[in-house]
């Protein structure tokens, strides 16, 4: 008997699906590639974890496979190239950072991209606070200790952090400019290699991700002192906010959203965004990136674009005042 030719057989999907009420997923996973999520960093981290668990969630509110593609290198940058060289149809976003605008554009004389023009932001997808820490065997045990130990050791004032140029990086400059005393900046390889070194004391406090100390600072390894956003982390409940301690120009969080790629027709991004607000109110979302310290949010998209601008008017002021440049 001969087999059913592949477009009868596609044709009947089509008759049975409508028959039942569901031709729209049916119709489109058969005529659609899947979509793609770029990530600007390697696999395994945060970041990607993140974007992984939130592509689970999206096959069924955008009605087709949704895959992760990592584009590791030059913080994210390479990334950014491909975006922008993708159609504007829908078929390819990124996970953007806010520092991609909030702080890349005043660290690199260079940039292969313009922020206000090729950052097209379709929906918040979560939030993140940083941290304040020092090692275990540390005698600082509050952040009052803390800068009253730098003004009498400045000579041993430095912090550890993920990456130079990053928001981490500014948060400890940050600290800096607030107890008044100088901190040498002793820049890592990323976070798992900082918190090695803090955790052995070889450096006198690090600056990271809420999600990156909890688990050490649980566990007794270190201690974090204060946390940065508004309110107490879930996962760290002992711990100050910088705003209980009278240091409320330190209150700020990161922002990571779901970005596509320039003159991408509006329904279109907001169709993307509709989708990303239904994947983050998942339990199954939720459940993924609250154990790494982040908060799931969503927005449509000018709600999008205007915490990436809040976050570039925190962010602007204080890299411009440090002088710090990375190229």
């Amino acid at each position: 008997m001969n087999k059913p030719s592949t477009a009868w057989r596609y044709s009947l999907a089509l008759i049975v699906a409508a028959a039942f009420g569901a031709p729209s997923a049916i119709a489109q996973s058969a005529s659609q590639p899947p979509a793609r999520i770029l990530v600007g960093f390697s696999p395994g981290g945060t970041l990607d974890v993140v974007t992984r668990a939130l592509a689970d969630q999206l096959h069924e509110p955008l009605n087709r496979t949704v895959v992760v593609e990592n584009k590791p290198g030059a913080g994210g940058k390479i990334a950014i190239d491909v975006l922008r060289a993708a159609p504007a149809d829908g078929s390819v976003a990124m996970l953007c950072p806010d520092f991609l605008q909030s702080i890349y554009p005043f660290v690199f004389n260079k940039l292969n991209y313009a922020a206000q023009r090729d950052i097209l932001p379709a929906s918040t997808v979560v939030e993140f606070a940083m941290a304040l820490a020092v090692p275990a065997s540390s005698p600082v045990k509050t952040f009052a200790e803390y800068a009253q130990w730098v003004r009498t050791h400045p000579e041993h004032a430095n912090f550890g952090h993920a990456a130079s140029g990053g928001p981490t990086h500014f948060l400890g400059l940050q600290i800096a400019k607030v107890i008044g005393t100088p901190l040498r900046d002793v820049p890592f390889q990323g976070a798992a290699p900082m918190i090695v070194n803090l955790v052995g004391a070889n450096v006198a406090a690090g600056s990271s991700t809420v999600g990156d100390f909890a688990q050490h600072h649980n566990a007794g390894k270190l201690r974090v002192l204060a946390v940065t956003s508004a309110q107490r982390s879930a996962l760290l409940p002992d711990v100050p906010t910088f705003g209980e301690l009278g240091r409320k120009e330190l209150t700020s969080v990161g922002v990571l959203a779901i970005c596509l790629p320039p003159r991408t027709p509006a329904a279109v991004v907001s169709e993307w965004s509709t989708a990303i607000r239904k994947a983050v109110a998942t339990e199954q979302f939720a459940r993924k990136i609250r154990t790494l310290g982040f908060v799931e949010t969503g927005s449509s998209p000018a709600e999008a674009r205007a915490r990436f601008s809040e976050m570039q008017a925190f962010w602007e002021p204080v890299v411009k005042a440090s002088g710090f440049k990375a190229d």
